[in-house]
């Protein structure tokens, strides 16, 4: 059955005395409170339970709305000064929290768990009120049982099982000696069997742990294998009472096993991640290997073990020069040609696709009214501008230009202007405008797309002007009235379309720690380009490696600092055949 049980139950009753406020100031209307349940002010946070510690030894604490601790105990069943006494509070709502006195659980312990619960309660005056605080287990218990048969068919063994979490010290299941069961905080568990079979052979087997949470228990049964049988693993679940019971049946005769895990596949290359889940102790690292293919091939390509970086028994490669969405396989090998070949099972991955910018090299513009717009027709919403904004003043500042391009018949031609009362920058970017208020305009930065480029390459001539509209805005490292103009270009590939608002900056993201932005590029333009083209590439710094975008921004703009309607009536910016690079080493950011 699951680790729960009851703490307390609170009552609040009317009385024309107070505390959380001094000890004689006498208020009408107030209330009492009495507490079955503490709360521990002094939590330690160590990389094992303490050794006098106690679970059940409840710590309690009262706190208002506005955080300030109105009563707590270190030991509420004890504390005859709390426990079943009445605590004077003032009419409003109040929380409590209990939890396992002396220890907060981060750490790890044979026969430690740790409880933590908490509620809220509403004391109003001359009226009584109760709340029930119910502790359930906060942590993750592991048990370790060794059959009979294995104690008999093994010199030595035993489990250890380690935290993927910072500071949490391993626990050691030996092999008769009955610690009984071991609790960790939540995250990935590792548990590596070391055995010694009677005829002095070692070797050692690991299985991790991903899915791992609060009140999880994992039974991990360790058995022997039939005689001439690898053995295997088989898994029973208990959704119930959160239970995990791992059966393993291990060789007496130890070998070499392998796992090859899903990679992390790109459109050119893939991270491979596997695993040697279990060796013998002679076990020679120069004898692995990898082996790949496209999935409808015979003959794999092979990959030496000098060139596989082996941490612990995590094994890990990039593989490159794949091609876009095709099919691969995948194994990791042992002693190939040996006596005691060694194959991992095979897996397979699919390669992304390189999805192209739509109309990059601007070439498809439609009539919209009094502007035009970078899209083949009204049905394709993939490009816009602030034309819409701009427009409504009768000042276009984003058009098709055909007598200065790069490539192609056309190139982006972005224009400020000063559109009667505000700076109104020439900007062109993927995602839609919203709608204008006053001077203000929303906008919805980004449209669909799920590939993982490295870069955006293109053409650019950027003719700044000198600053002259608007106020200098503080703390964005704008230039000052006078300077020459900044422009910009930036990609970003996101998870989430982007709604902003410019006379809202905090609707704006913060691009470096923005947990919606999966990769970024930017590129100030703080030179002259003097009429001519000029090349850029602008790398992708990927914040993960590992998530995947939804929607990709790219967008270029005169004036840097337009959406503060502050730059140059001046500044003109020329855009051309933009692309994405799907390159084999992602930029990551540090």
């Amino acid at each position: 059955m699951k680790k729960i049980f009851s703490l307390c139950t609170l009552f609040a009753v009317a009385l024309a005395m107070t505390s959380c406020s001094s000890d004689t100031e006498v208020l009408e209307n107030e209330g009492y409170l009495m507490l079955g349940v503490e709360t521990n002010a002094s939590l330690m946070t160590r990389a094992e339970a303490p050794s006098d510690y106690s679970a059940k030894t409840l710590h309690v604490e009262v706190k208002d709305a506005t955080g300030k601790i109105c009563a707590s105990t270190d030991d509420f069943a004890n504390d005859t000064n709390l426990n079943g006494a009445q605590i004077i509070l003032r009419p409003g709502q109040y929380t409590i929290v209990a939890h396992s006195a002396n220890w907060d659980g981060s750490g790890s312990g044979f026969n430690a768990p740790y409880y933590y619960g908490e509620t809220s309660v509403t004391v109003k005056a001359k009226t009584l009120s109760t709340a029930k605080v119910v502790c359930t287990q906060a942590n993750v218990k592991v048990t370790v049982n060794y059959s009979n048969e294995f104690k008999e068919s093994f010199a030595r063994a035993s489990t250890t099982i380690e935290s993927a979490a910072a500071n949490v010290n391993p626990r050691v299941f030996t092999m008769g000696q009955d610690k009984g069961s071991a609790f960790f905080p939540v995250g990935q568990l590792t548990a590596t069997l070391s055995v010694t079979n009677k005829s002095g052979q070692g070797y050692s087997m690991t299985k991790e742990f991903t899915e791992v949470n609060a009140r999880d228990h994992f039974i991990l049964n360790y058995t022997v294998a039939p005689h001439g049988q690898q053995g295997g693993v088989t898994v029973m679940v208990d959704p119930n009472t959160n239970t995990y019971t791992y059966n393993f049946e291990v060789p007496r005769k130890g070998g070499t096993s392998l796992a090859a895990y899903t990679p992390n596949a790109w459109s050119t290359f893939a991270y491979i991640n596997g695993k040697i889940t279990s060796k013998k102790s002679d076990f020679d690292a120069t004898q692995l290997a990898l082996q790949y293919k496209t999935a409808d091939a015979n003959e794999w390509t092979t990959v030496a073990a000098s060139a596989l970086t082996l941490t612990g028994d995590d094994i890990s490669y990039q593989i490159k020069g794949l091609n876009p969405s095709t099919a691969y396989v995948y194994r990791l090998a042992y002693n190939l040609g040996g006596d005691d070949e060694t194959l991992s099972q095979e897996t397979t991955f699919t390669t992304e696709a390189q999805t192209a910018l739509y109309n990059g090299g601007f070439e498809d513009w439609y009539s919209v009214g009094n502007y035009s717009s970078p899209n083949i027709d009204a049905n394709t919403k993939y490009w816009d501008t602030s034309n819409p904004g701009s427009a409504s003043f009768n000042y276009v500042v984003s058009y098709p230009e055909t007598s200065f391009v790069h490539g192609g018949s056309k190139s982006a031609r972005l224009h400020a202007a000063y559109a009667v009362i505000k700076l109104a920058a020439g900007s062109i970017y993927t995602g839609q405008f919203g709608k204008v208020s006053g001077t203000s305009a929303s906008l919805n930065w980004g449209v669909p797309f799920t590939a993982r480029p490295t870069a955006l390459h293109g053409f650019r001539c950027y003719n700044p002007g000198t600053i002259n509209r608007g106020d200098q805005p503080s703390g964005v490292g704008a230039p000052a009235s006078g300077s020459q103009d900044v422009g910009i270009i930036r990609v970003a590939l996101m998870t989430e379309q982007l709604a902003v608002n410019n006379k809202d900056m905090s609707t704006f993201p913060n691009w470096d720690t923005d947990p919606r932005i999966i990769a970024y590029g930017v590129l100030d333009l703080t030179a002259n380009d003097n009429n001519q083209w000029v090349e850029f590439t602008i790398p992708l710094e990927y914040h993960s490696l590992t998530a995947k975008p939804a929607y990709i921004l790219v967008m270029g703009a005169t004036c840097k600092y337009g959406d503060y309607f502050y730059g140059s009536d001046n500044s003109e910016l020329f855009l051309d055949d933009f692309e994405l690079v799907y390159g084999d080493q992602p930029t990551v950011k540090e």
